[in-house]
């Protein structure tokens, strides 16, 4: 059984054949190829939705609520969303970051923190 053929009518550039079959082939699109197309333009689209969203994510969490003192840091990171319940708040506001993170602790971006080693045989 032949696979279906779509033909697409139009002139070759000399105003012929505009809109009719004259039998020959090259023309002809067939269902695999349509399905390959969208199957290809479903893709793209998808991969352009994730980056759109992963930017978004990026912007929204991008490190923007530092401060001068830790109840800054606290306060912008609950105003900007970061912070979204009152246990987490109090939690964060009762543990000062300078204990942890000595070079610029209240500055919104990953901080490296002093190796500590604990000994369970103590």
């Amino acid at each position: 059984m032949p696979g279906l053929i779509f033909f697409f009518g139009g002139s070759g550039g000399d105003g012929s054949n505009s809109g009719s079959y004259s039998g020959d082939a090259s023309g002809a699109v067939t269902v695999w190829e349509v399905v390959s197309l969208l199957g290809k333009l479903l893709g793209t689209v998808v991969a352009l939705k994730v980056v759109l969203y992963l930017l978004r994510v990026c912007l929204a969490m991008a490190w923007k609520s530092g401060g001068a003192s830790h109840s800054e840091l606290i306060h912008n990171l609950r105003k900007n969303g970061i912070i979204k319940t009152d246990k987490v708040f109090e939690v964060m506001l009762a543990t000062d970051r300078s204990h942890y993170a000595k070079c610029n602790p209240y500055m919104d971006s990953p901080q490296s923190i002093e190796s500590l080693v604990f000994n369970s045989f103590s």
